[in-house]
């Protein structure tokens, strides 16, 4: 069965919701969407994946993880056998820069904040003996509404950026993906992809979402970033298929068909051109690293 990826509803009348999620095991694919996201990790095993990282999933591990940065949680492979009675738990929450003030780097008191929400174009972990203070301070924001829940996040992004050191998840060298998102075609061609990359996608539906005409499309992408719109599509499916082959209880398949791919040989085909293995030795090239 393929997984769907995480949306976060909004509750009426509010900007952001708070969520506690619960679950045998963490299911939403390789994701990105434009929202910050703040995650702390209750219960459960595994891999983080964020940008180019990847780690050990470990129980009270504190992220902020910025907009358009690709990130999954992979759970470890008992959390998917049947009949488990393994839990993995999570409190997040996702939230766009406007529901604070515009100018906020000119704003003194928010500064920090502005900063740390910089910061986590690469990814933040946070550290510090007084992080559990913030991690309660983050729980009870699951069941407060209204102002009282905004002034909550603000406080609580306030104490993290002041109060506590972080580390950035990324490398060094790594570009986050947002270069385009002041080219709101091109925003809106990825939007479209990275809610429909584990489907059959063709040119027609991308260009309607985006109110375009097919062939100017395409040239106007390859323009204005140098690249065909499809190797968009093929990177990001492959990418996520990285992550899948690490769990051993999926066969290759499986994961081809999870990544949007009807033809096996076509998945193992563009798996073998961007990564330079088959999904085959890749699996062997992963199981001696881990």
């Amino acid at each position: 069965m393929k997984t769907t990826i995480e949306k976060v509803e909004r509750k009426h009348g509010s900007s952001f919701s708070v969520i506690a999620y619960t679950n045998p095991y963490f299911a939403a694919p390789l994701h990105i969407h434009p929202e910050y996201e703040l995650i702390l990790i209750e219960e459960g095993g595994g891999l983080n994946f964020v940008g180019d990282s990847i780690r050990k999933m470990q129980v009270g591990d504190f992220m902020f993880i910025g907009s358009n940065l690709p990130h999954l949680w992979l759970s470890s492979d008992e959390y998917y056998e049947a009949g488990t009675t393994l839990k993995s738990r999570s409190i997040y929450t996702q939230f766009n820069v406007d529901i604070f003030p515009e100018n906020m780097f000119n704003i003194p008191e928010l500064a920090p904040i502005d900063t740390l929400i910089k910061a986590s174009e690469k990814g933040v972990l946070f550290l510090g003996d007084n992080i559990d203070h913030f991690k309660k301070e983050f729980r009870e924001l699951v069941d407060r509404q209204g102002f009282d829940k905004w002034y909550g996040l603000c406080k609580l992004l306030h104490g993290l950026s002041t109060q506590c050191r972080y580390e950035l998840l990324t490398s060094e060298t790594f570009t986050p993906d947002n270069s385009y998102t002041d080219n709101s075609t091109i925003a809106k061609v990825h939007l479209y992809i990275n809610r429909h990359y584990q489907e059959e996608l063709n040119l027609e539906d991308i260009a309607n979402f985006v109110g375009m005409n097919p062939s100017a499309l395409c040239r106007y992408y390859k323009r204005h970033t140098g690249k065909k719109m499809f190797e968009y599509l093929s990177r990001l499916r492959i990418s996520y298929a990285m992550k899948l082959l690490m769990n051993r209880n999926i066969n290759i398949s499986q994961v081809a068909y999870d990544c949007g791919y009807n033809s096996l040989s076509h998945f193992n085909r563009q798996f073998k051109e961007i990564t330079g293995y088959t999904p085959t030795e890749y699996i062997k090239h992963i199981l001696h690293l881990y």
